[in-house]
């Protein structure tokens, strides 16, 4: 016998909507779409995935005009309205964005139906006050006293990127005023590189308390439909009918068709592209727009070293590093950082001669002690990376390392833990294929001395060098930690080095592998 399914009552169904911010806003809310209609606010598919996977603390990199802002809207008008005596903080980063979010909340608010709003006993200086004693403020960063003596909620800053030098301060007094179980949520497009950038990092790299949530622009089918469909019109009209197809896609586009773009989603950006300028200048503008990465989002044109079209292209073929079984040769001493700190994409070969670059540093979770290995033929075939070796265990890694590679030659950085390093390998372990370098006395005897010296002469030049391989097709790079730093190096004036908050340790241990590479003497 078949039992019968029980049916909700509608106070239970009531309940359940008030208890789910995803039903509550799809069952109360309308709001004004792109053709100016007022429709159902029915969550597109990156608001859905955030809305589902919100913690504590979050920060949102994203493309533009995802929704993100107007769904942070729908979230605060959920919390007032269903928890009472509870404030919300909505933060902008300009008088007039700050107006426009007010607009919007209070147009959505009137949405509500009438029967579960929430009565207003305020609405002026960008606040809702309802009669359930929950808040709703719209403010300007800049303010300093806009979150003293609250108790939040929730906490929506928009457009972060383009806040004043005032936010770490500020952000630090809403995080103060943060209930246990309040929310807060940093969300932007991209401006280059500053606090913004520095904060999604370190959120990237598990460095500080915040979720980072990526958003590109073509997971998002929906917001941009019309858009899409118009520019397969305009495609077809200026080419005798015809639509973009596969065949015609070139090797960014299949990586982006591989990865979830459509025909029309590419031949859009085709379009905007041009209209940005079209070639270079064009992909660029489009990357900070619309980016399909976070690096292509904050990546600004002009001082970049490095082309960071052959970047992205050359990430797209990466090949696997070799497992443990795969190395059980190595000495025991490298098998323990095997896959963790050290990957290697190929074994030694016999009678190839071997390049390792080497920059050391203290081991204390900042900088990291790097050592990277080209072949004679311009191929990188291993990498070690890790800060938090001590420099005198990373000697002992580079000493292995290099006896592996067929007794490589060694181009070490002797400026700060590289010292240890050095005297640990020429006196303890007495490696001898180690680059060097001349020094004068006082009665201009050139003397000759381990190691190799980074000053403002030698590193543009062996930067410079790295450049020109890496562009004329001279090398072959597999690390993508490397690739991905190669992207934030940048020239600053009379200054080369990674944007703050980043690092350029691989950049530079490569350098060095290619100075001994371009070298090519053999000490033994």
């Amino acid at each position: 016998m078949m039992m019968s399914r029980r049916v909700m009552t509608n106070e239970e169904k009531l309940k359940k909507i008030l208890n789910n911010p995803k039903l509550w806003i799809e069952n109360f809310l309308h709001i004004v779409d792109k053709r100016g209609n007022l429709v159902p606010f029915k969550l597109n598919e990156l608001q859905d995935d955030f809305l589902g996977s919100m913690d504590k603390y979050n920060i949102i990199l994203k493309s533009r005009q995802l929704g993100f802002s107007v769904l942070m809207l729908a979230y605060s008008l959920w919390i007032a309205t269903t928890q009472s005596n509870s404030t919300c903080l909505l933060m902008s980063y300009s008088i007039d964005s700050a107006t426009g979010i007010f607009e919007k909340l209070k147009q959505m608010y009137y949405t509500i139906p009438d029967v579960i709003r929430p009565e207003l006993i305020n609405n002026n200086k960008k606040e809702l006050k309802f009669k359930n004693g929950s808040r709703i403020i719209v403010s300007t960063c800049g303010n300093k006293d806009v979150a003293r003596g609250l108790t939040l909620k929730f906490c929506h800053l928009s457009e972060v990127a383009f806040m004043k030098d005032t936010l770490p301060k500020q952000l630090l007094a809403i995080e103060q005023a943060l209930v246990p179980d309040g929310k807060i949520v940093l969300e932007s497009t991209a401006n280059g590189f500053n606090y913004f950038s520095e904060l999604w990092q370190k959120a990237k790299n598990g460095e500080n308390m915040y979720k980072p949530y990526f958003a590109n622009w073509y997971d998002n089918k929906t917001m941009f439909a019309d858009d899409y469909t118009n520019a397969v019109e305009i495609w077809k009209a200026r080419n005798n009918g015809k639509v973009l197809t596969v065949g015609e896609l070139d090797s960014e586009e299949l990586d982006l068709h591989s990865k979830g773009a459509t025909i029309e989603q590419l031949t859009w950006r085709r379009l905007k592209i041009a209209n940005a300028g079209g070639g270079d200048k064009g992909l660029n503008n489009f990357y900070q727009e619309y980016p399909s990465t976070d690096i292509q989002a904050f990546i600004t044109t002009g001082n970049s070293v490095f082309d960071s079209k052959k970047i992205d292209e050359r990430e797209r073929y990466l090949p696997k590093h070799l497992n443990r079984n795969d190395l059980k040769e190595l000495n025991n001493v490298l098998k323990q950082y095997i896959n963790s700190s050290l990957f290697i994409w190929e074994k030694v070969k016999p009678d190839t001669k071997y390049f390792l670059g080497v920059d050391s540093a203290e081991g204390v979770g900042q900088d990291a002690s790097v050592l990277e290995v080209f072949s004679e033929e311009g191929i990188q075939v291993a990498e070690f990376r890790n800060n938090k070796i001590a420099p005198h265990l990373f000697a002992e890694v580079v000493y292995y390392l290099g006896l592996y590679y067929n007794y490589g030659y060694l181009v070490i950085e002797k400026a700060s833990a590289g010292h240890t390093v050095v005297s640990k390998l020429r006196f303890d372990y007495k490696y001898r294929n180690m680059h060097m370098h001349k020094e004068y006395d006082a009665r201009g005897r050139a003397k000759k001395k381990v190691g190799y010296v980074t000053n403002s002469t030698t590193k543009p030049m062996m930067i410079n060098g790295f450049r020109e391989k890496f562009e004329e097709g001279q090398i072959v790079i597999n690390s993508k930690t490397l690739l991905e730093e190669m992207k934030v190096f940048k020239i600053d004036g009379d200054k080369m080095g990674a944007i703050k908050g980043r690092h350029d340790d691989t950049v530079m241990a490569t350098a060095m592998a290619l100075v001994g590479l371009d070298r090519g003497i053999w000490y033994i």
